[in-house]
């Protein structure tokens, strides 16, 4: 077999700081301006500069040192000979679409590996955006509950992305489909999620986005699915300074996210915990903690969000320990600074597994007859109002629509970043 071109996940490496604490700020309310993609060519290079002959000295001044820049700006030279159907057949079929992008289902030459491959378009992507996205995700590679990118190509037309692919679809999906389940079902899979989220934090990355159509089961078989996090489209390199871009999906997002009401009106990986403290609650009973009838306005959703007003009251909540409560009641916590790191999460009874009397572990019998149904009825409605979709790999966030509320299907998958004045669908 004749030498192939190299996989540029051994080529491309990430500083351990690329993005200054300056420029934080700006960086984050930069994230999406539009950008042309000249340059996209050569940051996508797939193999090292070659070595330069040595030199002898010049007698003249040498000339200032460049200014510094980040990893995730700096170009790398361009490989024009690499094409993604070198390495990967792509076959006709779709697990997914969108305005700027299609994912198909793909098989590794060499392996035989099922993969998914995302083509996204670039005269609607935004450069910046997507550079920073394939930066993080070539940051958290190779964790057992986390989406990996397995590679990238590019042409003149599309970028191409090629993913881990997850055969198990979402998580609220199969758990609605499969029957009732349990609340150590739901341990297993919030440990799995806070692993992930543990794992992000180490590197330095807030996820900005954990939803349930981002949390994705490995496979359909139960006995040895794993959850996988997965989009990375708004997730930040974290340097120390709060972010202040107020963006995600509102039904899932920190008051301070959606106020400003943060530390110096800024917020910081906490936001992550308050997101799986309400996936949490809606495993556990089947609607959203700040809308449990489905029926409050989007204003109205956003007002309980932000003074944080939710209860235990409804009658799912008769048979479910004490400890899941704490747990939740540690999560939607409106200061951050006493809500829950993913540390803790880890490390409370509930999820790590007491021995004693008081913690004996959660339950395995079901939560209810109905639990898997309620919970089919409530993605539903979160599906019409959220506007989200199918797509069960990585989900990237890029093409630029500016409206109030869209919720044709067309757009499904989409995010909000919310500015003072309106909403922006990404």
């Amino acid at each position: 077999m004749g030498n192939q071109p190299s996989s540029p996940r051994d080529e491309i490496a990430l500083d351990a700081d690329p993005v200054s604490a300056a420029g934080a700020d700006k960086s984050d309310e930069d994230a999406t301006a539009s950008s042309a993609m000249s340059t996209l060519a050569t940051w996508l290079c797939l193999s090292p500069r070659p070595a330069r002959a040595a030199e002898p000295p010049s007698p003249s001044p040498s000339p200032p040192p460049p200014p510094q820049r980040s990893q995730e700006d700096a170009p790398l030279a361009s490989r024009q000979s690499r094409r993604l159907e070198q390495f990967y057949e792509v076959s006709t079929q779709t697990l997914g679409r969108g305005h700027y992008a299609v994912v198909c289902r793909g098989r590794c030459r060499r392996t035989g590996t099922a993969v998914a491959v995302k083509k996204i378009k670039r005269f609607l992507t935004d450069e910046k955006r997507l550079r920073a996205e394939i930066a993080v995700l070539q940051r958290v590679q190779r964790h057992p509950n986390i989406v990996e990118l397995l590679d990238v190509f590019e042409t003149a037309r599309e970028v191409q992305l090629v993913l881990e692919l997850c055969t198990g679809g979402e998580l609220f999906e199969r758990l609605a489909d499969k029957g009732p389940y349990s609340e150590a079902d739901c341990v297993r899979h919030l440990r799995d999620m806070a692993r992930a989220v543990q794992y992000l934090h180490t590197q330095g990355i807030v996820h900005r986005d954990l939803k349930p159509e981002n949390i994705l089961l490995s496979t359909m078989d139960d006995a040895t699915a794993v959850v996988k996090v997965a989009d990375f489209g708004l997730a930040k390199i974290f340097t120390g300074s709060s972010m202040t871009t107020k963006c995600g999906t509102w039904g899932y997002s920190a008051p301070e996210m959606i106020s400003g009401s943060g530390v110096a009106f800024g917020y910081d990986c906490k936001v992550d915990s308050w997101s799986l403290g309400t996936i949490l609650y809606i495993l556990l009973s089947g609607f959203h903690p700040f809308d449990p009838n489905g029926t409050h306005s989007d204003n109205e959703m956003i007002e309980c969000i932000k003074a944080c007003r939710f209860d235990f009251a409804d009658e799912a909540w008769s048979g479910i320990s004490d400890d899941a409560r704490d747990l939740i009641c540690h999560l939607l916590v409106l200061d951050p600074d006493e809500r829950y790191s993913v540390e803790q999460i880890l490390s409370h009874p509930w999820v790590s597994g007491g021995t004693d009397n008081q913690h004996a572990g959660p339950s395995e019998l079901p939560l209810s007859p109905t639990i898997h149904r309620d919970l089919g009825r409530y993605r539903q409605q979160a599906k019409e109002k959220y506007g989200y979709g199918r797509v069960h790999v990585h989900n990237a966030t890029h093409a630029k629509w500016e409206f109030v509320r869209n919720r044709d299907e067309s757009v499904a998958g989409s995010t909000w970043i919310i500015s003072d004045h309106n909403w922006t669908c990404h």
